[in-house]
């Protein structure tokens, strides 16, 4: 392994503080807007519209300072998660804390926490991913770098567990904010760490000749859009992000949906509310143990064919759930376990095939640098979107069923609401499945040895 210790507790480190925050973001937000602060369906789906146009314009936008400029926030990947870290972790904090009452003021919330918070989100991720890339070429570093990211994120899985006990799945709400607030800080200084210490092998290059300016040697030539054109042209980038889009779309509505649906599903006298807690705070653990312990299969088989089998499991577990039927709540519950395991799972690999698009464009365009800010950027402007059209097309379904007259307690879902949830729930993954299956296999790039030894 080329990778120093120093460069895998770095990474480690920032793999763990984003975890911490990024999925207690998504797992709350919809839940906390819809049935904290009552938001109008109108302003809901014009915030969704909104972040999509903004994340339209910040990700290539953000790949392209970081790949073309050398300002002080930018000249290494190390120096873009030291200044991002403290702001991204506020911006984590900007939906839990109310504003208003008024339908525009709580409209308005939304739109600014969601705009503040893809800002950092997305420069912070960008840095990150460029970081995994270029960390070292060698494809037995890659995906030890990716086991032990996963190992180190165990630790920031369990806030959604920490957050749902604490508050009482929101009943709550102080508490709440106050263990976000806990989290938070937690993330800051794990940033603060990585930022310190996260140097990459192009850095330690000119440590070693003694230089005083240790700045990538950027593509400062070479104009944004010819960059762009540069990754669109390639038909294994095409093939990953159509893949990448729709396991947004999916991922997007089980981490936003998953509590509503259950909620309504299944009833406390079934289930208890401790142990459905106990259920959303595993999912992540879960996930992340599965990537873990699947490492030999990704030594036996390779990624690719690893993703592609996940694809073949979503289609025929959604076929499966539904043929049983939603009055079984436990298995529906291992369903969702299951499937949410598979779809976090899935995207956890997704880092090893964009640095290998990034190493191709590299060597296909002759660079003394990857621009791997703009490869991960372009595909965060393609498949981001998906992130704000899932709950979009899920709350028009939903609320044309009634559910947005369940904001008054004394009303309970009607049959028809809860079979559409059921309907969602599995049929969602199996179309979503059978298009990735197809796009993915068209993806033809291959790490540089057929087999990987751990």
């Amino acid at each position: 392994m080329t990778v120093s210790r120093e460069g895998i507790l770095s990474y480690c480190a920032a793999a763990v503080g984003f975890r911490l925050i990024s999925s207690a973001f998504n797992f709350y937000y919809v839940k906390v807007f819809l049935n904290i602060y009552h938001i109008e369906e109108y302003w809901f789906q014009v915030a969704q519209v909104s972040y999509l146009i903004w994340n339209a314009i910040n990700d290539p936008l953000f790949a392209y300072i970081q790949d073309s400029t050398n300002w002080k926030f930018t000249k290494t990947r190390r120096e873009s998660i030291l200044y991002c870290g403290p702001l991204f972790a506020l911006s984590f904090l900007v939906p839990w804390i109310p504003w208003g009452d008024s339908n525009t003021i709580v409209g308005l919330h939304l739109i600014a926490s969601l705009f503040l918070w893809d800002t950092m989100f997305t420069f912070m991720g960008l840095a990150m991913c460029a970081l995994f890339t270029e960390l070292s070429q060698e494809p037995e570093d890659r995906i030890a770098l990716t086991r032990y990211a996963q190992i180190a994120s165990i630790i920031g899985s369990p806030s959604i567990m920490l957050l749902e006990f604490t508050s009482d799945n929101l009943h709550y709400f102080r508490a709440f904010q106050m263990t976000t607030v806990l989290i938070a800080f937690c993330s800051w200084l794990l940033f603060l760490y990585s930022g310190l210490h996260a140097h990459t092998k192009y850095d330690l290059k000119k440590m070693k000749r003694e230089d005083g300016d240790i700045s990538h040697e950027k593509n400062m030539n070479e104009s944004f859009w010819k960059q762009t054109c540069q990754i669109l042209s390639d038909r294994n980038f095409i093939a990953f992000v159509i893949t990448n889009f729709f396991h947004g779309l999916h991922k997007a509505f089980l981490s936003g949906f998953m509590v509503i649906v259950c909620d309504q599903l299944i009833s406390d006298e079934v289930i208890s509310s401790s142990i459905r807690k106990t259920f959303y705070g595993a999912i992540g653990i879960l996930s992340t143990v599965i990537v873990i312990m699947g490492a030999p299969l990704l030594r036996k088989y390779s990624y690719f064919k690893v993703i592609r089998c996940s694809y073949v499991y979503t289609v025929l577990a959604g076929l499966v759930m539904f043929c049983i039927g939603h009055n079984h709540p436990w298995c529906l519950m291992l369903f969702l376990l299951m499937d949410s395991c598979a779809s976090g799972a899935t995207f956890g690999l997704f880092n090893m095939p964009l640095a290998d698009i990034a190493d191709e464009n590299k060597r296909k365009y002759m660079r003394k640098h990857p621009i791997s800010s703009m490869v991960f950027g372009t595909n965060a402007l393609i498949t981001k979107p998906a992130f704000s059209l899932s709950p979009m097309f899920a709350v028009s379904i939903l609320n044309s069923y009634g559910y947005n007259e369940l904001k008054d307690k004394t009303i309970v879902a009607t049959p028809e609401l809860k079979q559409v949830m059921f309907t969602l729930i599995c049929w969602y993954p199996i179309i979503v499945g059978i298009i990735q299956f197809t796009s993915w296999s068209f993806y033809r790039v291959r790490s540089n040895k057929d087999e990987i030894n751990l």
